[in-house]
């Protein structure tokens, strides 16, 4: 067995689960892990972290209880893999110092909660010298868990790294950023980084050889500043995404924010060649373009390396007219941009004002070579201009 997806979910019922249920799900992620297991993801779970049930008014239909389903699907599991392992395979891959998991996800707030805090934690340093992907989400998750997890494990083979809040609203910062970079110091070895939803940073200093191997970062602009503002610049560094925040009740963003980590770019990270930029939520967007079309100075003319620009997310903010009218003379400002790519169309939007739109960018950007609307085809400029 190769790859597992678990997804926790409770059935409908008015009743707790089993008292035994978490002992069950253990007992089947341990049989996963030592079964030559490469990728783990679990995920889900709202409803039953702690033991409680979701209150519900529905009623199910009447159900074998979850303990006694998951030893089902143990013994299930135990038969299907004594099939398809051979024992001479089996026994090899004991003495393989290679096996262990490569990647592991935990999408799932209860395995930051006991019994399974301790689980999660144990995996991570049985496999450390295998796992090469790690992916936390900290919605939901216990403030006084991270610190355990983030200063107990030392993976020194891993190149990408995710803590993510898992999904579209920041409920609240509870991982700390220092805790965070301790955690990033010992891992040199990172390539791939995704970080969003910790607290900002307050300490300036910077470790030395910080991520020197460093490919890839996405995070939102106060943690950008704040990697880029360094004396040693990032000399791998090609690819940045500098992610808005999506506060709830749908509060505003403040979008002069990016313009710190945009003026620290060409010294911090001279060789980025891919900008990534996330516009949501809407309000605000057409004020900032506007600012840096109108200002003399604007940090996007002084990044000369930047040669691809994908601008993502809601397509209701990017195809408002007053963000369309701006958007070709504001993608004028980057002086080497050749390809850009950019949020798909509602249905509302016509074809013909779809073409129009490109033919504005065209005319703007004489450099331009392919618009993209995301999953779409390139279109190639250069080819309509002749």
């Amino acid at each position: 067995m190769k790859r597992f997806y678990i997804r926790l979910s409770h059935s409908l019922s008015s009743s707790a689960p089993h008292p035994g249920w978490q002992t069950e799900v253990l007992r089947l992620l341990d049989l996963v892990v030592q079964k030559s297991s490469t990728l783990l993801s679990v995920a889900g779970g709202d409803g039953i972290a702690g033991g409680n049930a979701p209150a519900t008014g529905s009623q199910s239909r009447p159900t074998i209880n979850p303990a006694e389903r998951l030893r089902r699907l143990l013994r299930h599991l135990r038969g299907a893999m004594k099939s398809v392992i051979p024992q001479k395979l089996a026994r090899l891959s004991r003495r393989n110092h290679c096996h262990g998991l490569r990647e592991f996800r935990a999408l799932s707030f209860v395995l930051f909660h006991p019994p399974f805090l301790n689980w999660t934690i144990s995996v991570l340093q049985t496999n450390s010298q295998t796992l090469t992907a790690v992916s936390f989400e900290t919605n939901k998750t216990p403030a006084s868990a991270w610190p355990d997890i983030l200063s107990n494990i030392t993976l020194p083979f891993l190149p990408n790294f995710k803590l993510t809040p898992g999904g579209l609203f920041i409920e609240r910062r509870i991982v700390k950023f220092n805790d965070v970079l301790r955690f990033l110091t010992r891992h040199p070895s990172i390539v791939d980084l995704d970080l969003y939803a910790i607290t900002r940073p307050r300490n300036r200093r910077h470790p030395q050889r910080f991520l020197p191997a460093l490919q890839n970062l996405r995070a939102d602009p106060w943690l950008i500043s704040w990697f880029l503002n360094c004396k040693q610049p990032f000399r791998y560094l090609t690819s940045l995404k500098m992610v808005s925040e999506v506060y709830p009740l749908y509060l505003p963003f403040d979008y002069n924010a990016f313009d710190d980590a945009l003026y620290l770019l060409p010294g911090g990270a001279p060789h980025v060649i891919a900008l990534y930029i996330s516009f949501y939520p809407e309000a605000g967007i057409a004020e900032w373009l506007d600012k840096h079309i109108s200002q003399e100075n604007s940090p996007l003319a002084t990044l000369e390396g930047v040669t691809t620009l994908n601008l993502f997310q809601s397509y209701w903010s990017m195809w408002r007219s007053d963000v369309r009218a701006l958007m070709p003379q504001f993608l004028a400002l980057f002086p080497q941009l050749q390809h850009l790519i950019y949020t798909v169309p509602p249905p509302d939007v016509e074809k013909a004002k779809q073409t129009s739109f490109i033919r504005e960018i065209m005319l703007a950007c004489p450099g331009m070579k392919t618009v993209t609307f995301e999953l779409g085809s390139p279109v190639n400029l250069d080819m309509l201009r002749n």
